[in-house]
C-alpha cells in the first residue's frame, strides 16, 4: 500500500528533484543564445552578471540562470564536456547550501563548477575541499582552465607549500582548492600569528566539500590539533604497561534474570564499545600493583587513565591493522582509508600506550596549543554544501550537526550494476579461498576485477594467496595518492586484478573499454562488510557508471570483527541447524538483512562518539571564539587599545583592594594598608607609603593608586609617538595572552581527561564540564587581564633617539615572533595530534625596573638613581 501511494504522490526527494527540473529549462533555454556568442561576447556577458551582483542590483539567485548557461557553455568550449540536466541540478543543491548525492561517475567534479562560478562573483572567495592533495591538484589545474576563461583566479594548497607568503596568495585568489586538512590547520596557526598581515586565510564564505560524508562524517572523530611537548615524565607509561600485562582477561559470566552480573578475570574487554571495564577483582590487584589505596581518587586519576590506556593498547588496537611499526615509530593506519597516516598521533596518552607495548621508543606526551573539530571549523562558513555518492545513510547526522539537507539526484543514464546477495562462510579461511576461487574465474575470461579488503593486514593475506596461484595482480596499500589514483585508474582494463583498501582512490573513476564491457564490466568482490554501510556503497559504486555493466558481491565469514561482535553468533547458530559443510555457504537476503542491522548499530554508536566530541568541543568553542576575536581586534590597527588598558588597570586596583581586605563598607581600621604597600610593591615594582592611606575611603584609596598607577605609565610612554605606543602596547598584550591561552588549553584537556570519573559520583560528566570550564575561563580572562596590567607597567625602555626607539620595537615585536614560529611554523602540515620537532621556548618576560642603587642599563657607569633614574625628589604617595 506505501509503496503503491509512494509511486502516486512521490517521495520528498522527488519532489525536490522534480522542482530542480523545472528550473533546467529555464537554463536550457538561455542554450541557442550563449551558444551563438563569441569567445569576447560570451566573456563580457558575465563580466556584465558580475558587476550587476558587486553593485547589489542583483542577487546570486537572481543570476543563476544566466550563470549556469554561460558556465555550460564555456566549459563545452575549453573542457569539451557539456553538463547534463542532472548535472545542472547538482549544481543548484550545491548553491543552495545542501549536499548533492551522486552516483560515482556522475561528474561531480564538473557539477561542483556551476556553483563555484556563480558563488565566486561576489569576490569573498570559495573554498572546494578535497580528500587528498592530488584531488586538489588534478581538479584545480583541470577545472581551473574553465574559470580562468570567465576572468577568475585559481589557487590551490597543498602540503607541499611552507612559504606563508605562497599560501596567503592561493588563498587570495578567487576560487581556491584545498584539503581539510590544510584549511583547518591554517585557521588554527592564523589565530597564532602576530601581524594581522601574515594571516593566509581571509573570510569564510562558501565552501564545496567533495567526498563530504568522508569529511565531516569519517574523519570528525578526531579534531584538529597543533601541539607541543608537555616536558612530563615517561615512566608512568612503561609502569603502566608492565601492570596491564599482568592482568587477566575476564568474560561475563551468563546469570539468571533477578542475579546480580558475575564476571571473571580483572577486567572486561567490550569490543562493542571499544571499552575496558575494571572488575573489583581487577581494581584491587591493580591497586596493589601501583601500590595505592584508591585507584580512582582524584589525585590517582592519572594512572587509572594509564592504565586504561595501556590495556586499550593491548587488548583493542592490533598490529598491522590499527597500526604499524616502522623505523621504530608506531604509525597509524587510517580505519577508512588503509592509508599510513605519518605524523598523526593518537592522543590522550594512547600512543604512549602503544609504543610502550611495541618496545619502541616512548615520545614525549603532546600538550594542545590549538584545537578544533572538523564540526566547528566548517560550520564558520557563511555557506557551506558537499558532494558524495554515499550519504543518504547519514542524512540525520547531516541535518543535526550541519543543517545540510542531502539530496539524491537521478543518474543520468540508470545504473546496470548487479548487486548480489552477501555469501558467508563459517571460518575466514574457506571465505578467502572462495574469493581467490572467483577471482581465477573472472581472470580466465579477462574480466577486470577490484577487491576490497577492509585492513592492510587483509589485502597481504589476499595477495600471499593470489601469488600462490600464480595470478598477476596489483596491491594498493599505504601508498601515496598518484600512485593509487594511477594503480586505480587502470583496474578496468583487461584481465585487471586489483586488490586495494576499500576506500583507496577515491575520487578516481575506474573506466572500460567496449571489450571490458561485453565481458560484464568490472566485478568488485568486498572480502569483509565495513562497519559504516556508506563504505561499502562507496567499493560498490567503483562499477557500473554512467550505465556501464558490472556487478558486486561481498564475501564474509563468521571470524569478521562485525560479525563476530554483532549477532554472529545468531547467524552461526542458523548454519549449524542447515548443516552447513566446510566450504559451503548462505545466501540468504535475510542474513544479508541482519549485517545491515549491524552495521546501523555501528553507525549510531559511531554518531554518538562524534555527538560526544562535539558536545565537549562547543563548550570550548565558545572560549576560543572570545579568545579569536580579542585577539583579532589586537592585531587591527583602529582598536583603541588605550581604553581597554585603562579599563584592566582599573579592575586591576580593585583586584590589590580586594586581596588587602580594603572592601567598601568595612571598618576602616580593618583595611591591611601594610599588605596593600606590600602586594604594589611585589606586583609593580613600586614603593608606597601607607600612611598617605590611613583615614581613607576604599573608594578614595583605589583612585589615589589608580592615579598613581596612570602617572607612572605615562610618564613612562609619553616619549614615544602614538603609533609607536600602541603596536609596543598590542605586542606585548600578546606576549601575555598566547601563552596564557595555551596553559588554559592544557588544563582543559586534564579536566577532559578525568571527568569520566564524575559519573561514579552520580554526576552528569558534561555538565560537570561545563560548570568546570567556565570558572576555568573566567580565571582566565581575569587573569590576562591583570597580567597585561603588570607586564606593561613593568617594562622599561633603553632607547634614547627615534631610531633606537624603532630598533627595540622591532625586537620586541621579532622575539614575539620567533616564539610563535617555534611553536606553529615548524608543524608538520598533517592531522591529528602533531608531534613537534623544536623544543618550546620560554616567552618573552619584560625587563623589570632597576633597583635604585643598581648600575644603569643604559651603561654609563653611574648609578641608576643619579642617571636614567633621576627623577627629582618623589611626592605623595611615592614619598
Amino acid at each position: 500500500m506505501i509503496k503503491s501511494l509512494l509511486k502516486v504522490f512521490g517521495t520528498q526527494n522527488d519532489r525536490i528533484v522534480k522542482n530542480y527540473l523545472k528550473k533546467v529549462k529555464n537554463i536550457n533555454a538561455l542554450e541557442s543564445k550563449y551558444e551563438s556568442m563569441s569567445d569576447d561576447e560570451l566573456k563580457e556577458a558575465f563580466n556584465l552578471l558580475k558587476a550587476a551582483v558587486n553593485s547589489g542590483d542583483k542577487s546570486l539567485d537572481d543570476v543563476l540562470y544566466d550563470s549556469f548557461a554561460i558556465t555550460r557553455e564555456a566549459s563545452r568550449r575549453t573542457l569539451g564536456m557539456r553538463h547534463y540536466d542532472v548535472q545542472m541540478v547538482g549544481g543548484m543543491v550545491l548553491h543552495d547550501g545542501n549536499i548533492a548525492e551522486m552516483k560515482t561517475g556522475e561528474g561531480k567534479t564538473l557539477v561542483a563548477t556551476l556553483a563555484v562560478v556563480l558563488n565566486a562573483m561576489t569576490g569573498k572567495g570559495v573554498h572546494v575541499v578535497t580528500v587528498n592533495d592530488y584531488l586538489a591538484k588534478r581538479d584545480s589545474e583541470e577545472m581551473g582552465v574553465l574559470y580562468e576563461f570567465l576572468g577568475y583566479s585559481v589557487g590551490c594548497i597543498t602540503t607541499d607549500i611552507h612559504d606563508e607568503t605562497e599560501r596567503k596568495a592561493q588563498y587570495d585568489a578567487d576560487i581556491t582548492y584545498g584539503t581539510n586538512n590544510e584549511y583547518g590547520f591554517d585557521y588554527l596557526r592564523d589565530n597564532m600569528k602576530v601581524r594581522a598581515e601574515e594571516k593566509v586565510q581571509r573570510e569564510h564564505n562558501y565552501a564545496i566539500v567533495d567526498e563530504v560524508d568522508s569529511i565531516l562524517i569519517d574523519e570528525a572523530r578526531t579534531p584538529l590539533i597543533i601541539s607541543g611537548p608537555t616536558q612530563r615524565d615517561h615512566n608512568h607509561y612503561a609502569k603502566a604497561n608492565e601492570i596491564a600485562k599482568q592482568m587477566i582477561r575476564g568474560e561475563k559470566i551468563e546469570t539468571k534474570p533477578g542475579e546480580d552480573e558475575k564476571t571473571t578475570g580483572d577486567f572486561i574487554v567490550d569490543e562493542k564499545n571499544r571499552t575496558i571495564i575494571m572488575t573489583e577483582q581487577g581494581l584491587q590487584k591493580a591497586q596493589d600493583l601501583f601500590e595505592v589505596e584508591n585507584l580512582y581518587s582524584l589525585e590517582n586519576a592519572a594512572l587509572s587513565h594509564h592504565l586504561d590506556q595501556a590495556l586499550k593498547a593491548h587488548h583493542l588496537f592490533e598490529k598491522d591493522v590499527d597500526y604499524v611499526v616502522q623505523n621504530g615509530e608506531i604509525i597509524i593506519v587510517d580505519e577508512f582509508t588503509g592509508r599510513l597516516s605519518e605524523g598523526r598521533r593518537y592522543s590522550e596518552g594512547l600512543h604512549q600506550a602503544l609504543e610502550a607495548k611495541e618496545g619502541v621508543e616512548i615520545q614525549e606526551e603532546s600538550q594542545t596549543l590549538a584545537e578544533i573539530t572538523y564540526q566547528n571549523y566548517f560550520r564558520l562558513y557563511e555557506k557551506l554544501a558537499g558532494m558524495t555518492g554515499t550519504a543518504q545513510t547519514e542524512a540525520t547526522e547531516f541535518a543535526q550537526i550541519y543543517g545540510l539537507d542531502v539530496i539524491s539526484i537521478p543518474t543520468n543514464v540508470p545504473v546496470q550494476r548487479i548487486d548480489k546477495n552477501d555469501l558467508i562462510y563459517n571460518t575466514e579461511k574457506e571465505k578467502l579461498d572462495a574469493v581467490v576461487r572467483k577471482v581465477r574465474e573472472y581472470h580466465a575470461k579477462g574480466q577486470p576485477v577490484l577487491i576490497g579488503t577492509a585492513s592492510i593486514e587483509k589485502s597481504e593475506m589476499i595477495h600471499e594467496r593470489l601469488k600462490k596461484e600464480k595470478i598477476p595482480h596489483n596491491v594498493l596499500n599505504a601508498k601515496n595518492h598518484f600512485q593509487e589514483a594511477e594503480i586505480i585508474k587502470n583496474a578496468g582494463q583487461k584481465g585487471a586484478v586489483t586488490v586495494a583498501t576499500n576506500m583507496a582512490g577515491r575520487g578516481v573513476d575506474i573506466k572500460i573499454d567496449d571489450e571490458v564491457r561485453a565481458l560484464g564490466g568490472l566485478a568488485i568482490l568486498g572480502t569483509e562488510r565495513h562497519e559504516s554501510r556508506r563504505i561499502d556503497n562507496q567499493l560498490r559504486g567503483r562499477s557500473g557508471r554512467q550505465g556501464d555493466p558490472g556487478e558486486s558481491q561481498f564475501f564474509l565469514s563468521l571470524d569478521d570483527n562485525l560479525l563476530r561482535i554483532f549477532g554472529g553468533e545468531k547467524i552461526r547458530n542458523i548454519m549449524n541447524r542447515l548443516g552447513v559443510e566446510e566450504g559451503e555457504y548462505i545466501d540468504s537476503k535475510i542474513v544479508t538483512r541482519s549485517v545491515e542491522k549491524a552495521q546501523k548499530k555501528v553507525e549510531n554508536q559511531h554518531y554518538e562518539a562524534r555527538k560526544h566530541i562535539l558536545e565537549y568541543d562547543d563548550v570550548a568553542n565558545h572560549q576560543r571564539k572570545a579568545i579569536y576575536t580579542f585577539r583579532n581586534q589586537l592585531l587591527d590597527p583602529e582598536f583603541d587599545i588605550g581604553a581597554k588598558i585603562k579599563e584592566n588597570r582599573a579592575e586591576y586596583v580593585q583586584h590589590l583592594l580586594e586581596e588587602a581586605d580594603i572592601i567598601d563598607g568595612m571598618p576602616k581600621e580593618d583595611y591591611n594598608l601594610e599588605k596593600l604597600a606590600a602586594l604594589i610593591k611585589e606586583e609593580l615594582l613600586v614603593n608606597v607609603d601607607p600612611e598617605h592611606f590611613k583615614e581613607k575611603e576604599a573608594e578614595e584609596i583605589g583612585e589615589m593608586l589608580l592615579s598613581m598607577m596612570e602617572n607612572l605609565y605615562e610618564e613612562k610612554m609619553s616619549p614615544l609617538e602614538p603609533e609607536q605606543r600602541q603596536e609596543i602596547e598590542r605586542i606585548l598584550y600578546l606576549q601575555v595572552l598566547d601563552p596564557q591561552w595555551r596553559d588554559h588549553l592544557y588544563e582543559m584537556d586534564v579536566l577532559k581527561t578525568g571527568i569520566g570519573l564524575r559519573g561514579y559520583n552520580q554526576k552528569d560528566p558534561l555538565t560537570e564540564y561545563k560548570q568546570d570550564s567556565y570558572k576555568l575561563f573566567t580565571d582566565l580572562v581575569q587573569r590576562i587581564k591583570y597580567e597585561a596590567v603588570k607586564t606593561l607597567h613593568l617594562v622599561q625602555f633603553d632607547f634614547t633617539t627615534p631610531e633606537e626607539e624603532e630598533a627595540a620595537i622591532e625586537q620586541i615585536r621579532e622575539e614575539l615572533e620567533s616564539e610563535v614560529a617555534d611553536t606553529v611554523l615548524n608543524q608538520s602540515y598533517e592531522e591529528g595530534v602533531i608531534a613537534e620537532d623544536s623544543p618550546r621556548r620560554q616567552p618573552i618576560t619584560a625587563t623589570k625596573k632597576p633597583k635604585r642603587n643598581d648600575p644603569c642599563p643604559c651603561g654609563s657607569g653611574k648609578k641608576y638613581k643619579n642617571c636614567c633614574g633621576k627623577s627629582g625628589p618623589k611626592k605623595g604617595l611615592l614619598a
